[in-house]
């Protein structure tokens, strides 16, 4: 199955881990549970930003 976002990069929104990486991640799915902290993030178009800039000014 091909990604829903391709070329767009997951971290975590608590510890910062790259969420691509983590052994059965999927952008199908709505919500990961990040293999670090456990935090549980949104995989969604909402999420997306350009930058972490731009991440940390939605905020």
């Amino acid at each position: 199955m091909s990604e829903r976002f391709p070329d767009v990069d997951w971290y975590c929104d608590r510890c910062g881990e790259h969420l691509n990486g983590q052994a059965g991640f999927d952008d199908h799915r709505y919500t990961w549970k990040c293999e670090e902290c456990g935090h549980k993030n949104s995989i969604s178009r909402d999420n997306i930003y350009d930058s972490h800039e731009d991440f940390h000014a939605s905020a």
